[in-house]
């Protein structure tokens, strides 16, 4: 098989026609490495996602830029303590462009190293929307119309989305991790729904750049399903920085108001208590994309005889 995948125009469809031996659906950890692993392997191979450059959530709108301002809101934490070793600095300035900037130059300089990596390996990248058409041609819908890729074999990897709650009002102030990522402001008052992974490190961030945190998860523990013995010291250090850490607590109703996000909270002991806050952090789990992508369009065939179908259950 050659290296780059074939194609041809169908006449009098405006549909553009693209064979290969593997279509790979996302370009997230587990797509490209995939890909890449196919093409050095001599097979005719296409990547297909719907991000103009690579590297799915994690690198795009996830875990890259997260660590990127964790590294700043480490560097803050060491400066703030520094007084124990005896090097007193002043109260940082926080210059949110500047900020954005190393964090925007940091996903650019990934990015553009698995672009140069697809070229090099003569992998094929389609930009758009990808759905099944049957079990062995996969439709993506793009700015320049439609493809039709026919593949030997497909590899799913279309990682996952942010989960909303219902009933929260439609606020550029109620933000999912992607959003908070964006570093529009430094809000006065941060509720953070969730005390799981992504939901603390965006506190541990915003917390670093002056704003005043509070955290509310549902459950009984932070970080549920991590070694409790990990936790402990967490909690204990944002429970003495941050303005509140409410266990057991569940979010009721967020109120959008001219002066900001009335938020009312059920506490364990079933008590109401309402806050109002500058911005609000949604942050209580993830959902897998592959209901997006026409999954059951493979499935007759996939009864009846070996699927040439590969699902990662988790990129």
């Amino acid at each position: 098989m050659s290296a780059r995948a074939s194609s041809r125009q169908q006449e009098g469809h405006g549909e553009s026609q693209v064979s290969a031996g593997v279509a790979v659906l996302g370009g997230g950890p587990g797509g490209y490495t995939a890909a890449f692993r196919a093409a050095d392997l001599g097979l005719d191979t296409v990547l297909i996602d719907n991000r103009a450059t690579l590297g799915g959530v994690c690198l795009n709108v996830g875990c890259i830029p997260s660590k990127a301002l964790l590294h700043v809101a480490r560097v803050a934490a060491e400066a703030e303590t520094a007084g124990q070793l005896g090097l007193r600095f002043g109260a940082p300035e926080v210059d949110l462009d500047a900020t954005r900037a190393f964090k925007d130059a940091v996903v650019q300089r990934l990015t553009t190293g698995l672009a140069t990596l697809a070229e090099q390996r003569g992998v094929r990248v389609i930009t758009g929307s990808a759905r099944l058409r049957s079990p062995s041609v996969v439709e993506v819908d793009h700015v320049d119309g439609a493809t039709a890729v026919s593949f030997e074999q497909c590899i799913i990897a279309v990682g996952s989305s942010a989960v909303g709650l219902p009933g929260l009002p439609r606020d550029p102030r109620v933000m999912d991790s992607t959003a908070a990522l964006q570093l529009a402001d430094v809000p006065g008052r941060l509720l953070v729904i969730g005390g799981g992974i992504i939901g603390l490190e965006m506190a541990t961030v915003y917390d670093a750049l002056g704003a005043k945190v509070t955290v509310v998860e549902q459950l009984d523990a932070l970080m549920s399903g991590a070694d409790s013995d990990l936790v402990a010291p967490l909690y204990r250090r944002i429970a003495q920085r941050y303005e509140g850490v409410h266990l057991s607590t569940r979010v009721e109703s967020v109120s959008a108001q001219r002066k900001g996000l009335v938020v009312s909270l059920l506490g364990p002991d079933g008590s109401r208590s309402s806050e109002m806050f500058d911005r609000v952090l949604v942050a209580v789990g993830r959902r897998p994309n592959g209901a997006t992508i026409s999954a059951e369009n493979t499935t007759s065939v996939a009864q009846s005889r070996p699927s040439r179908i590969v699902h990662f259950g988790r990129v």
